[in-house]
């Protein structure tokens, strides 16, 4: 599958149509997008469901044919990964339908208290209630104490008795070597003249 379509799918899928149309992407591609997410939270709602139950929902609700459907339900499978595990992705997305539908229902019943607790709700989960300007307190963060050694057992490695002398007769019998060694001249092959031989002179 087309890595530049998987990312794309995975970058604005909860994007809002407004966002799409920043990217200044295509209708056939928001209108996909718009398709992947509904059938994303459908196949949430309905984690047992196989592949092809994924595949007939799509062509009854789209009308898609078998090649399109099974390519959506790649694409879906990459997005939601597991789907023993929520996605952190879904349930923010879920977070911000669920306040949409809050400020709705405070509206049609002219509840004030309920549209300002789901607003103060909507604001901790925006973290809005912070200042920008404040960064993390990194006073909680406690080192890590490392301790120096020279012994190598403790990275797992086991001591080598006598290594300064082992070493001593390697040198010795390297250098001995390399002294009694012939020397050896290297001749650097010369390349044909191919410019020669692609054109003789006649």
């Amino acid at each position: 599958m087309n890595p530049e379509l998987i990312e794309r799918t995975q970058r604005f899928l909860f994007a809002s149509e407004e966002e799409m149309e920043e990217a200044r992407l295509p209708m056939p591609v928001r209108t996909r997008l718009l398709r992947l997410r509904d059938m994303y939270a459908y196949w949430l709602r309905h984690p047992a469901y196989a592949d092809k139950a994924i595949v007939a929902q799509l062509r009854l609700q789209y009308k898609v044919g078998f090649t399109q459907a099974y390519e959506d339900v790649r694409l879906l499978k990459i997005c939601l990964g597991n789907l023993g595990q929520v996605t952190r992705q879904w349930c923010q997305f879920l977070f911000m339908q669920r306040c949409e539908e809050g400020f709705a229902m405070a509206r049609a019943s002219g509840d004030a208290n309920a549209f300002a607790k789901v607003l103060s709700a909507l604001g901790k989960f925006t973290r809005l209630d912070h200042d920008e300007a404040i960064g993390p307190d990194y006073s909680q963060i406690v080192p890590q104490q490392f301790e120096l050694t020279t012994d190598p057992a403790v990275a797992g490695f086991e001591r080598i008795p006598n290594v300064q002398e082992r070493v001593r007769l390697l040198f010795k019998r390297f250098k001995k070597e390399a002294e009694e060694a012939d020397a050896v001249e290297v001749v650097q092959p010369q390349e044909p003249n191919t410019h020669a031989a692609a054109h003789p002179s006649y």
